[in-house]
């Protein structure tokens, strides 16, 4: 057997484990496949790169040019929030609300926050971290445990949130994915439908609020001592909260409608709206309404500087995308060389149909938390993992072959999230360390032990969906589970 075609995701995978770029290992892939499909000429192999898989890849598919500049979007509406003031004003508020037991109050409230900070992962770390810390110090909470805290709600959240600055790219991945499909399927009903299935992020962020109410501290963290907070020499500005709720209601409100709207046909209805070629355009319509709502709302004297924050802000999302693109490139190598093909013959054989999503997720875990990346990880499994189960379940009912598809998106997904959750090269898991005030090294050692939890409920969950239960019913279930043996433990002895 001619094991050439998986040269190039081995090689994407060695030098991220080596480099820790996950954009520079996956063009040195693309460049390993066109090599591969065109001899040894450097010229043909260039002309192979650019004219047959990059640019057509850039140019030819709405969604993924709506995936460009919705994140970049999406990255100048995250910053302009940021800098109005809005969130400190806002979050200054809740925050020093007090009661019986503020320990736990604040904990949770920054927890609730995190949720508000749905639009971009690390903007939610690293305001939050930033805001939080001299309340969590003046009440005795650890640093780590803080960490743990924005770190958690960061990532999942914005993996989950319909309007974030993943959500194009994870709608273009799966798209790119699906072009073998034999029958029509929506990237974004095949997300939706895919939530009930990324049970790592699901049970990651229910652990949180059972934790803060049970004190549970185990292993490194129990030995995490609080710190006092230094004096603060930065005082950032301070703006109406409307500076901000505004911009995100336009954000919740206009996507939506503008999908809605723009949908083509005689009979207009949701259904018709989301399955309509007009949503990659609504999408960016609607990014633009939200960032030009925020500029508005932008406080009056500041404003002259608001364009240059918008630059820096599309400015730090562009390694992102330069991973995304690669990994659109690579997906097309992938479907010249027959790359997924031939991994279906390799382990078609040795696999269940219904087990791929317990092994996808166990192996996005592991090159996620290797390499520390989950655009990488799900830019470089995605177009692996889809093909394989469209071929194992070739013979399922529609239907049912949808829920393995939406089953097996989640795994990708929640996979590549735990790395970028916990693993020591991770952007996510560095910034949240240094927000928070404390170290990264320990940071990873006493979030570790609740991100090994989450992920064994998550291998669990798959397990069960492996038997024939629904993704909705198997997540429940191993949430029950993990909601009844915390809540069954004694009350903790804290303020």
């Amino acid at each position: 057997m001619d094991l050439i075609p998986i040269l190039p995701p081995l090689v994407a995978l060695l030098l991220i484990l080596i480099t820790r770029k996950a954009a520079l290992s996956l063009f040195c892939a693309t460049l390993t496949g066109t090599f591969l499909l065109t001899g040894p000429s450097p010229i043909l192999a260039i002309r192979c790169l650019f004219e047959d898989h990059l640019f057509p890849k850039i140019s030819g598919s709405p969604w993924n040019i709506s995936a460009i500049i919705f994140t970049l979007t999406l990255g100048a509406f995250a910053t302009l929030l940021e800098k109005s003031g809005g969130f400190t004003s806002l979050l200054n508020r809740l925050l020093s609300k007090k009661g019986n037991t503020p320990q736990r109050k604040l904990l949770l409230g920054i927890y609730g926050l995190g949720f508000l900070c749905f639009f971009d992962g690390l903007a939610n770390a690293l305001l939050l971290g930033r805001i939080a810390r001299p309340f969590t110090d003046s009440l005795r909470v650890s640093r780590q445990f803080l960490a743990y805290l924005i770190d958690t709600t960061s990532a999942n959240v914005a993996c989950l949130a319909f309007v974030s600055t993943w959500i194009a790219a994870q709608l273009s991945i799966i798209s790119e994915s699906l072009k073998l499909t034999p029958f029509e399927i929506n990237p974004i009903e095949l997300f939706l439908s895919s939530i009930p299935a990324n049970s790592y992020c699901l049970l990651s962020l229910l652990l949180i609020p059972l934790i803060i109410i049970k004190a549970w501290h185990i292993g490194p963290m129990k030995k995490a001592q609080p710190m006092a907070s230094p004096p603060s020499h930065h005082h950032p500005p301070i703006s109406s909260p409307l500076t901000i709720i505004i911009p995100l209601l336009t954000l919740i409100t206009t996507l939506p409608a503008s999908i809605y709207l723009w949908q083509d046909g005689a009979q207009w209805s949701w259904q018709n709206a989301f399955t309509s070629p007009g949503v990659p355009y609504a999408m960016v319509a609607s990014g633009f309404a939200a960032l030009l709502s925020a500029y508005l709302c932008f406080p009056r004297a500041q404003r002259e500087k608001a364009p240059q924050y918008m630059l820096d802000g599309a400015a730090s999302l562009l390694p992102a995308l330069l991973i995304l693109i690669c990994a659109w490139t690579l997906s097309s190598i992938f479907t010249s060389l027959g790359t997924a093909e031939l991994i279906t013959q390799l382990l078609g054989s040795n696999i269940s149909t219904m087990s791929v999503p317990f092994f996808i997720f166990l192996l996005g875990a592991l090159m996620s938390f290797l390499t520390g990346s989950s655009w990488g990880t799900f830019g470089l499994l995605m177009p692996v993992a889809l093909p394989l189960t469209l071929h194992l379940g070739v013979d399922l009912p529609e239907p049912q072959l949808t829920e393995l598809l939406s089953m097996t998106v989640g795994a990708v997904f929640g996979g590549a999230v735990f790395g970028d959750h916990c693993s020591p090269f991770s952007d996510t898991t560095i910034v949240s360390a240094l927000a928070a005030g404390c170290t990264p090294t320990s940071h990873v050692s006493t979030q570790l032990p609740y991100a090994l939890i989450a992920a064994t409920g998550a291998a669990l969950s798959y397990t069960l969906m492996w038997t024939g239960l629904t993704s909705w019913l198997a997540t429940l279930l191993i949430a029950v589970l993990l909601t009844t043996f915390l809540l069954s433990r004694s009350q903790p002895s804290v303020p």
